[in-house]
């Protein structure tokens, strides 16, 4: 066989492998979801527990201790994580602190990195 049979056995076999793949790849993951259609002719109702939505994270301060509470800002909810020092944070991030809403815990770590970093102590 010619080289260049081989090479384009190999492209043509690896365009199929590549577009096949994501495709039941995203299939068996929807097999496991319940997907919800809305039909704008009928007036039902959507029940809540069919809908999956993100928690939210916010800020709870009392007495300096910080604590990281699921839910949105103003709402109590379960504590994530508590016990986090803030007296030596500047006072205008801890005055924000509790207002700010997070939709996932890796941006409350980036806010908790960025308050501690030496730059905002000085």
């Amino acid at each position: 066989m010619s080289r260049y049979i081989i090479i384009s056995l190999v492209l043509i076999i690896g365009l199929g492998v590549g577009s096949i793949v994501p495709v039941v790849t995203s299939w068996w993951y929807d097999l496991g979801r319940n997907s919800i259609s809305l039909n704008s002719s009928t007036a039902e109702a959507v029940s809540t527990e069919d809908v999956w939505v993100n928690p939210t994270y916010h800020f709870g301060i009392e007495q300096g201790v910080l604590s990281v509470i699921e839910g949105a800002p103003g709402a109590s909810g379960k504590a994530i994580v508590t016990g986090l020092n803030v007296q030596t944070w500047p006072k205008e991030m801890v005055d924000i602190a509790p207002k700010v809403e997070f939709y996932s815990l890796d941006e409350v770590q980036s806010f908790i990195d960025t308050v501690n970093e030496t730059l905002w102590l000085e």
